[in-house]
């Protein structure tokens, strides 16, 4: 330490003085340094005790799954039924869905492309890049004719890619764009892309309605009770997913994601999905025989305990 490292100095000094240059009779040992505690470690038998007990609770998470009679996944364009060992899979993400998203991107790409360091010059790399999407656009504006829209959707596909063209050409002319013009053309893009996304929620959900309800007409009153539904999707539109809101709202599910609709955050392996739903239902059973509460699993077991931990850690001294 600090402290006795001077006072070591200290009498060094003073042992150096006294004897006029002789050497003393003993001299003075500075203090040993301090030795590092050993770092503990956890015995052998307590990783294996707690190795076979995570190899239990999987084992209870795979009998709790065997007694959902169906479970349906939704993955990408997909619905998937698992019901009586059989797998059955449907597209409910139409044609209409992928046409109108990939026009109401252009907006989207441009603004992520420009965004960075409005005002300055956009060097070369990303110049040749928004080159190149220029191209594509203007080749998308052409290929919307083949699709089959009807003429105010199709209108409204030829007003985005039009925008689109015009502002990145302008772009491209100056080599830089301000933060102003950049927020300008996305505003002004805003009610065609909502637009193009309203128009693509509904097909989703029109397709997935009537996939279900056949679905449906083939299950026991008892299946279709027990029915629960994964969701897989990445993080940002977890609590608003459309096919949460979908299913919460088939199931009467008030809250969205609850007993009988699961969100698989950035799980997007099935099988890995459908075990999150297994870890749920049996955490939710020993929520309820230790706490009496079925959803405290479904939070971090130290959470209050972390929190009355903080309160100690940075209370006023």
């Amino acid at each position: 330490m600090r402290s006795q490292w001077f006072a070591g100095v200290a009498v060094l000094g003073l042992a150096a003085v006294g004897t006029h240059g002789e050497s003393p009779a003993e001299k003075p040992k500075p203090p040993a340094a301090e030795q590092p505690a050993a770092e503990k470690k956890v015995p052998e038998e307590l990783l294996a005790l707690n190795a076979a007990g995570r190899a239990m609770y999987a084992g209870g998470r795979t009998r709790e799954l065997s007694t959902i009679p169906a479970v349906i996944v939704v993955s990408g364009d997909d619905l998937v039924l698992r019901r009586n060992g059989k797998r059955t899979v449907a597209k409910v993400i139409p044609a209409e869905y992928h046409a109108q998203k990939a026009v109401a991107h252009t907006a989207l790409a441009l603004f992520t492309h420009l965004a960075f360091e409005p005002g300055r010059p956009l060097g070369e790399e990303r110049v040749k890049e928004l080159k190149e999407y220029h191209a594509l656009m203007t080749a998308a504006a052409a290929g919307v004719e083949k699709f089959g829209y009807d003429p105010d959707t199709l209108a409204r596909q030829k007003r985005i890619l039009a925008r689109s063209l015009e502002f990145a050409a302008k772009v491209l002319q100056a080599g830089k764009v301000s933060s102003d013009d950049l927020n300008g053309f996305c505003r002004a893009s805003r009610a065609d892309v909502l637009a193009n996304a309203a128009a693509a929620a509904k097909a989703q959900l029109v397709a997935t309605h009537k996939q279900v309800t056949e679905w449906r007409k083939d299950m026991t009153a008892e299946e279709w009770a027990a029915l629960t539904v994964v969701v897989t999707g990445p993080q940002t539109p977890r609590a608003e997913n459309a096919a949460v809101q979908y299913f919460a709202r088939l199931f009467g599910e008030s809250t969205g994601e609850g007993r009988r609709v699961v969100y698989a955050e950035s799980l997007y392996d099935e099988d890995k999905a459908v075990s999150l739903l297994g870890t749920l239902r049996l955490d939710g059973k020993l929520s309820v025989a230790v706490f009496g509460d079925p959803f405290r699993m479904y939070r971090d077991l130290l959470a209050d305990l972390a929190r009355a931990a903080l309160d100690d850690i940075f209370a006023a001294p």
